[in-house]
């Protein structure tokens, strides 16, 4: 028995003796970070380092993989920390056993004097004439700019010729540039620093953001400093930001950049003797350039600077966007359990080459433009700085496009074999996913994606047109839309709420497969095909849209792919519940570009009253019989799907359904949006 002890305690030892061995080494390839730290440290847990470029200039004398451990605070990075091929590479950043650790950029102001501004209790402090920034922030959230109005909307009163920029078409409807516009002279003020008052106009899928270069009292004319993305039309709404005289609100600012004076609207227990405010000029804080497996873990970023660009904007979900982290030649490294607040324009940009990459489990909120934004090049599919292998996973997205309001929460543009998966996205001002970019049957390289089991709801609100929860575009072979819930998005009013769709597949979209999703209360309709090929939709629930719950344009002459095929759409099994004469199905142009069979309608207030239409306008809507009569319906359901509570959206099926007897597959829609049981953020 004594042996047998001797015997464990032999082995125990050994074992201990490995762990420690084991912990050691990994030791050797840790580097600790403080806020208390010195740079001239060892980078040890007890003489840690002070900064990130510390430790990534530490990290090049360590073998293998590192750990970059930050101990609990605040570091501030008030220039971009650069990645190149010259860094090590495979070093993980991350927060120490889950302490509280938060990058943010930007430059304190304290010692504040009070006095009045339009008659309020305000703060000011003297800063500088070359002062210049458009992000201030506090403790807790970002500060705002001022409006005028304070609600609703100013609008163009004429847009002439006179104002094209020359040589653009005069007569495109979309994306003629304008120089200028006339507005009513009698709401608008002669606002102090009027060079610094920024246009906000929102029109067709874009926000302009033009400063005032001259105005004309008398005529109304108001010069910009740049030319509009797109067409300026008679009664377009536009706001202004950054009015002086519109300063009153607690949490509001202003930068009088004329006389270096920085005012801010104070809450009522805010003292100027403790209050401090940060202004931020950092529009990167971490860019990756040649080197693999730079990689964040359990960090908050936080309040990062943006600047619009002084040329012409690109008219697309804001495209041009900066961001806060960026990558590019880059290849297998993540962002995990991360989060993401009040960033002034796009979080984390992936960028051309990058390759096996994954942004999961983080929380985005307050967003200036995209939460996640990857861009490549539309090249050869083997060439070896093709943007793939990226995965965008479990992730918590909320009021994004705050700052650019065309801004996509998740825009893929030239990549493929992306995972875009059980996100759960809200609160934005146009699109949530938007995958492709290519108009057309042109060459893509974009294919192989999935979006699947995420949760998208109010999406728009009205803003802006031409949107969907989910777009994609172009030809994508072998990519898969499934698993989807898609609720409430809505398009711009003022423009005949045109374009809020739910799944919308647009321009040239084509070989794509749509199953298993849920869309409903849609101001427009839960399924829109601008035009395509060869796409199959099947087992989705489209219900309860505004305009129909299906638009399909079929017309052959825009159904022809390279390999002059004819065919737009197989639409099967599916169910599509309307309600009060909302069309089932509309634009319906050609039946021989469209198989439609076996679907099942129903109307959750007139039954079996149902209506289609061959084009857009309900006014010409034909009865579901006379739509079959026409060859666009064949063998349908016209039964009771037998819902759960369908008018307070409960889409559970009855086992007892006609849909399922007649081939239906239902599926478990609560598993969209983000994975139980995981850790966010």
């Amino acid at each position: 028995m004594i042996k047998k002890y001797i015997s464990i305690f032999l082995s125990l030892a050994i074992i201990f003796s490995v762990a420690n061995f084991a912990a050691y080494a990994e030791d050797k390839n840790m580097i600790f970070i403080s806020p208390n730290g010195n740079d001239n440290s060892s980078g040890t847990i007890d003489a840690p380092l002070a900064t990130l470029s510390a430790a990534k200039e530490k990290s090049k004398a360590l073998d293998g993989a590192v750990t970059v451990y930050f101990r609990e605070g605040t570091y501030t990075i008030n220039n971009t920390v650069n990645f190149n091929e010259n860094d090590k590479s495979n070093v993980v950043y991350k927060a120490y056993r889950n302490e509280k650790v938060m990058f943010t950029s930007g430059s304190p102001y304290t010692g504040f004097e009070e006095c009045t501004v339009n008659g309020v209790r305000a703060f000011k402090k003297e800063i500088g004439k070359d002062a210049d920034f458009n992000i201030l922030f506090n403790e807790k959230t970002t500060l705002s700019r001022t409006r005028y109005p304070e609600s609703g909307y100013l609008y163009v009163s004429e847009a002439t010729e006179a104002d094209i920029l020359p040589g653009d078409t005069k007569d495109d409807p979309y994306h003629a540039g304008f120089l200028g516009m006339y507005i009513d002279n009698s709401k608008f003020g002669n606002f102090r620093n009027m060079e610094d008052v920024e246009i906000k106009l929102l029109h067709f899928w874009k926000d302009e953001t033009l400063l005032i270069k001259s105005y004309d009292e008398e005529t109304g004319h108001i010069a910009f400093n740049k030319t509009s993305t797109m067409r300026i039309n008679k009664n377009d709404r536009f706001f202004l930001q950054n009015v002086f005289e519109m300063l009153q609100k607690p949490g509001q600012w202003y930068l009088d950049k004329a006389e270096g004076v920085l005012y801010v609207i104070p809450e009522a227990n805010d003292v100027p003797e403790s209050y401090t405010v940060w202004g931020s000029t950092t529009e990167t804080m971490i860019f990756v350039d040649g080197v693999d497996g730079i990689s964040f873990e359990n960090i908050l970023f936080r309040a990062n600077g943006f600047y619009y660009i002084p040329e012409r904007e690109h008219s697309q979900a804001a495209y041009n966007a900066k961001s806060c982290i960026s990558y590019q030649n880059a290849k297998n490294f993540y962002i995990k359990n991360c989060e993401f607040k009040d960033i002034a324009a796009c979080s984390v940009f992936l960028g051309s080459a990058v390759q096996n990459a994954s942004v999961e489990n983080c929380v985005f909120n307050n967003i200036g433009a995209q939460a996640v934004y990857v861009h490549g090049e539309n090249i050869d599919v083997n060439d070896p700085a093709v943007t793939k292998n990226i995965t965008i996973s479990n992730n918590l997205i909320s009021e994004f496009g705050r700052t650019y309001f065309n801004a996509v929460a998740i825009l893929v543009i030239h990549a493929n074999s992306v995972d875009i998966t059980h996100n759960e996205i809200h609160d934005g001002y146009y699109t949530a996913i938007s995958v492709g970019w290519v108009w057309g049957y042109s060459y893509n390289v974009c294919y192989n994606n999935r979006v699947c089991d995420n949760l998208i709801y109010n999406i728009g609100q009205g803003w802006l047109s031409d949107m969907g929860g989910i777009y994609m575009l172009g030809n994508q072979p072998n990519t898969v839309i499934s698993g989807n819930v898609i609720h409430n998005v809505s398009a711009d009013p003022e423009e005949g709420g045109y374009g809020g769709w739910g799944i919308y597949l647009d321009e040239g979209s084509s070989y794509m497969l749509v199953e298993k999703n849920l869309a409903y209360a849609c101001g427009s309709d839960a399924y829109h095909l601008h035009y395509g090929s060869y796409n199959t939709v099947r087992n989705n629930i489209f219900a309860l849209s505004g305009e129909s719950q299906m638009r399909i344009v079929s017309a052959p002459d825009r159904c022809t792919p390279n390999d002059g095929g004819k065919k737009t759409v197989d639409l099967y099994n599916n169910i599509i519940l309307t309600d009060k004469k909302t069309r089932a199905l509309s634009h319906m142009r050609n039946t021989s570009t469209m198989d439609e069979h076996n679907n099942t309608y129903w109307d959750l207030s007139l039954g079996k009253k149902l209506y289609a239409s061959e084009g857009v306008n309900p006014n010409y809507s034909l009865s579901l019989k006379t739509a079959q009569r026409k060859g666009y319906i064949h063998s349908p359901i016209i039964a009771d799907p037998m819902f759960r509570d369908a008018a307070d959206f409960d889409f559970e099926l009855s086992p007892d359904s006609p849909a399922i007897a007649a081939g239906f597959e239902p599926w478990d829609y609560s598993n969209a949006g983000t994975l139980s049981g995981t850790t966010i953020g």
